[in-house]
């Protein structure tokens, strides 16, 4: 080997050494860097004539791993769907009250019944009646309350829908940016790894919105499409459309019945409806899906419930009680405060019979001697409040429910609503908690695949100064050989 070639194998391995210093000084750098993924420089050997002549730097490369970011893209998504139902469902239970739980629509129902029973006991009593008044009055407050905290929540997953939708499109709009960006730099031969990094971590944020999967495209870009099969990003961005509701959303209110808006997706020129929500729809897995879930389908479904408590109530002072247990106008211990009819709603409009209420001009006199008494009658005779105790406790059968199959008295039909949605919201936390732990797994695998380790870098970082000082060593050779050979 001449002079000249070993001084192009030395000034080339120190090139070389002094590169991977840099991408090993850069490694450790970022070592704690959300999104970083290690960087490895290439290298390759030259030759020239068949003679080594060196080595030099292929390139630099992001590590990857398709398939764990892949499953923990999908495992995050749908650890995000989890949490919106749980936090959803966790907000109806509390505003319902666990069953028997002070406080709560099932302890709210025994006390009435044990108030009227009280007042038969001793029908002279005005404290025990006013107490049953009060007690009817907080069951239909407590069924109100109930309503208007689902109402609430559901006009917060409508506002919810709306956000994550502006913030799904800003976001496929930066990952397009950086697509031709990432594009026109590979043209040129420029470093794109750190814009990798970045859209990287911007298709994260996407995925627990809607889980995705990403396909590579020409000179470094990437597609993205819902596991699902819409696509979101091909070139250009597919914008989703959603109107949010003006004015809250209301227990009439239906995707069905166009009171709610669905999503929309541009395609081209065309507007195309996408299902979402529906446990198979295109946009289905992540928190977008769940919060439309929440507002067509677990809200919808509670507030049933309630509605169809609030109905049978109703129906209990009506129907099952004597004829004196009604008001003028055929009316109950329980009204529609709007007389807006229908079951729909009505858990938010029932209201206690104004007839009996002292605070509206009524007086509680009247559940003794009956609802249409226009004076108090025989102060000892409580066979009317002992008729409406046995209302309330009659075991009817619960048509419609989805709660209990079982006849039950008004007590017990709160107690088992209450149980039934406490069991679900249960089970979505112990849903919410195996998701959680699955895409926490993933992200640690996927770390240690991609990730910088800082104790492997830095065992490398000896081996490569090694190198450099051995090439070091070969120039300062050199060095003295040329010095010998200029002395002679």
């Amino acid at each position: 080997m001449s002079i000249s070639s070993a001084l192009n194998n030395a000034a080339s391995g120190l090139r070389a050494a002094s590169k991977l210093a840099g991408t090993i000084s850069g490694n450790v750098s970022n070592a704690l860097t959300a999104g970083y993924a290690a960087r490895a420089t290439e290298l390759s050997s030259l030759s020239a004539g068949g003679l080594g002549s060196g080595v030099r730097v292929v390139a630099t490369t992001r590590a990857e791993n398709a398939y764990l970011t892949s499953e923990r893209r999908l495992a995050q998504a749908s650890a995000a769907a989890s949490g919106a139902r749980s936090d959803a469902e966790a907000r109806l239970v509390a505003a319902m009250g666990e069953a028997g739980a002070r406080g709560s629509l099932s302890a709210s129902a025994t006390a009435l019944e044990t108030a009227l029973m009280s007042a038969s006991a001793s029908p002279q009593s005005t404290t025990l009646l006013t107490a049953a008044a009060d007690a009817a009055r907080t069951l239909a407050g407590s069924l109100a309350a109930a309503a208007a905290e689902a109402a609430e929540t559901r006009t917060e997953a409508d506002s919810g829908i709306a956000r994550q939708v502006a913030a799904l499109n800003e976001t496929l709009h930066r990952v397009e940016d950086l697509n031709g960006r990432i594009t026109s730099l590979s043209l040129q031969g420029v470093d794109t790894l750190s814009l990798q990094d970045q859209r990287a971590t911007l298709i994260d944020r996407i995925s627990t919105i809607v889980p995705v999967r990403t396909v590579n495209r020409e000179n470094g870009a990437v597609a993205i499409h819902t596991q699902g099969g819409a696509t979101l990003l091909d070139g250009v961005v597919w914008e989703l459309g959603f109107t949010p509701t003006p004015n809250g959303v209301t227990a009439e209110m239906t995707l069905g019945n166009g009171a709610l808006s669905g999503l929309s997706q541009k395609q081209g020129t065309a507007i195309v409806g996408l299902a979402a929500g529906t446990g198979s729809g295109a946009l289905d897995g992540g928190s977008l899906g769940a919060l439309f879930e929440v507002r067509d389908t677990i809200v919808p479904g509670f507030t049933g419930e309630l509605d169809l408590y609030a109905a049978d109530l109703m129906s209990r002072f009506r129907d099952l009680a004597p004829a004196g247990a009604l008001d003028a106008g055929g009316e109950g211990l329980f009204v529609d405060a709007t007389g807006a009819g229908g079951t729909a709603g009505l858990a938010g409009r029932i209201a206690l019979n104004a007839a009996v209420d002292p605070d509206r001009g009524g007086a509680v006199y009247r559940l003794r001697d009956g609802l249409a008494a226009a004076s108090p009658g025989v102060e000892g005779n409580g066979s009317l409040l002992q008729a409406l105790a046995d209302a309330m406790a009659a075991a009817r059968e619960p048509a419609g429910f989805v709660s209990q199959t079982a006849k039950a008295g008004s007590a017990t039909m709160a107690s088992e609503i209450s149980a039934w949605f406490l069991g679900r919201s249960a089970r979505t936390d112990d849903d919410l908690a195996f998701q959680t732990a699955r895409a926490d797994t993933l992200a640690e695998e996927e770390l240690n695949a991609v990730g910088v380790d800082s104790d492997g870098q830095l065992q490398f970082l000896t081996v490569v100064e090694q190198a450099y000082a051995a090439n070091a060593r070969v120039l300062s050779v050199i060095d003295d050989l040329m010095r010998t050979l200029l002395e002679i």
